[in-house]
């Protein structure tokens, strides 16, 4: 499928149409160059001066038929600039040759463990090495990804010490955090956090990094869909659809939609959601344990259907 997809990229670049009137500058200005040095050799002529003319004039034929091909050339590239940034399917093609062939690596990762009383945290933390397709390091990428992972799980850590700090050794907590690489292909990289936190009851909590290989850049959801496009509404219908259908298909299914407390419902998503697109192409949103659903759901994600959102998803991302 990816080779088919090259071909099909390379095809399009390789025949965007010349204007017909820069062709026929092209095709005007070699038949004028052949002309002038058919001229320029017919006559012949013994005189060393006469020679060295003739020769100043083929030089100066073969000059003038250059600068003439380079100039239409140059508008040929021009008009090729314009057409890209007028055609769709031009610039699309054009725009979809992967400008970085970035490689993403988990290269090393550090523990956090602390034990004390009845409070304990282990929580597993990675450093990802992101290079390009010669093997050097893409810094800015690199330092953009690992620094959102630290904020994160020192705010995870922090939060622990505060409650061991304020249950004076007589609390009972237990922290964990382990991660996972959800996707990894051609355009993305997603890393997935997963941390437990158990207190009188447990909760759920997800934490996904989206890395466009292309760009370097980290994707939020919207970055998924056409610019204006109304995908709130698509994937909220979408999820309060697959909502129903569960429930109506297994009683043991709770979702917090159309309850006997409508405040509480599910209306529609933020944008801010946890999501990943799978190796095949399907989007999937996650959704902490108790955000939709009661605890005993624990995590719940649902899979969009390509064609809830289809025509207003941005190209290269869903399938």
């Amino acid at each position: 499928m990816k080779d088919e997809r090259f071909e099909e990229i390379r095809h399009d670049y390789q025949t965007i149409p010349i204007p017909a009137e820069l062709r026929e500058r092209v095709t005007a200005a070699m038949e004028e160059a052949k002309t002038e040095l058919a001229s320029s050799a017919s006559g012949k002529c013994n005189s060393a001066s006469l020679i060295g003319g003739q020769k100043r004039r083929g030089v100066f034929s073969w000059r003038k038929f250059l600068l003439r091909t380079a100039g239409v050339a140059a508008a040929a590239m021009l008009a090729i600039t314009i057409m890209a940034n007028s055609s769709e399917s031009i610039a699309y093609a054009m725009s979809n040759v992967p400008i970085l062939k970035s490689i993403v690596r988990i290269v090393t990762f550090r523990e956090y463990n602390h034990s004390n009383e009845e409070m304990e945290a282990n929580l597993k933390i990675p450093t990802v090495s992101i290079e390009d397709e010669n093997g050097q390091p893409v810094e800015n990428a690199t330092a953009q990804l690992n620094h959102q992972i630290e904020d994160y799980t020192n705010q995870i850590i922090e939060a622990y010490q505060n409650d061991v700090k304020a249950s004076g050794g007589e609390g009972a907590q237990s922290v964990s955090l382990d991660y996972e690489v959800v996707t990894d292909n051609d355009r993305l990289f997603t890393l997935r956090f997963n941390q437990s936190i158990v207190m009188a009851s447990g909760t759920e909590l997800v934490k996904i990094y989206n890395l466009d290989k292309t760009t370097g850049n980290l994707l939020k959801l919207e970055d998924l869909f056409q610019e204006g496009s109304d995908y709130i509404t698509a994937i909220s219908d979408s999820i309060k659809s697959q909502m129903k259908s569960q429930m109506a298909a297994d009683e043991s299914v709770s979702y917090f939609y159309q309850t006997d407390v409508p405040e509480t419902d599910f209306s529609q998503i933020t944008g801010e959601e946890n999501f990943y697109i799978s190796d095949s192409g399907k989007l999937t949103l996650v959704f902490d344990e108790y955000t939709v659903a009661p605890g005993y759901m624990g995590v719940v994600e649902f899979e969009i259907p390509t064609e809830a959102i289809q025509g207003i998803a941005a190209d290269g991302f869903v399938k």
